[in-house]
């Protein structure tokens, strides 16, 4: 099916017909992997249909591949942070006399999930901030240097960040 023009887009079904394949295409060419694409596809237009109500896009394409890489980026994180968890009970199963149990699995994963989602709606410094004190081991005047802000700027920003975390795990 050829592309929509950008006035032929005003429903979010509109788009889906239109761009649908042109983003799997894209996708393809990116990830290497048809599944993985049509996961990351379908994710993107799941994304917009959460979002609210619908405003067609001036670039669709643009828009659908600004939408995508950041879906693909969040996946990204999301597997970092899997393994962290992962390599951190490992270590720490060590010096257990019994491994967790399923429910302690799924209460953890579940609470790692909900803070991916409170990272995902931080602003990009405060996040950026966060992995790199927490992921990469970064003390605050490391951050500061690599953000180019100040010490207080940091400080600031992990403290947003950790009250963010904080309130999404709070039952």
């Amino acid at each position: 099916m050829k592309p929509a023009s950008p006035t032929e887009v005003p429903t979010l079904d509109a788009l889906y017909r239109g761009y649908h394949g042109w983003l799997l295409k894209w996708l393809r060419r990116r990830v290497h992997c048809s599944h993985q694409a049509a996961d990351v596809a379908q994710d993107t237009f799941t994304r917009l249909l959460a979002a609210g109500p619908y405003v067609a896009p001036g670039e669709p394409r643009a828009y659908l591949a600004t939408v995508a890489r950041r879906l693909m980026m969040d996946s990204g994180r999301r597997r970092r942070l899997e393994e962290a968890y992962r390599e951190e009970l490992e270590r720490c199963a060590a010096y257990l006399e019994q491994a967790p149990s399923p429910e302690q699995i799924l209460h953890a994963a579940q609470v790692l999930e909900a803070i991916d989602r409170a990272l995902s709606q931080m602003k990009p410094r405060i996040r950026q901030s966060f992995t790199l004190r927490h992921l990469e081991g970064l003390d605050q005047v490391q951050i500061a240097e690599r953000l180019g802000v100040s010490v207080r700027t940091v400080q600031h920003d992990l403290v947003e960040a950790l009250l963010a975390c904080d309130a999404c795990i709070q039952p």
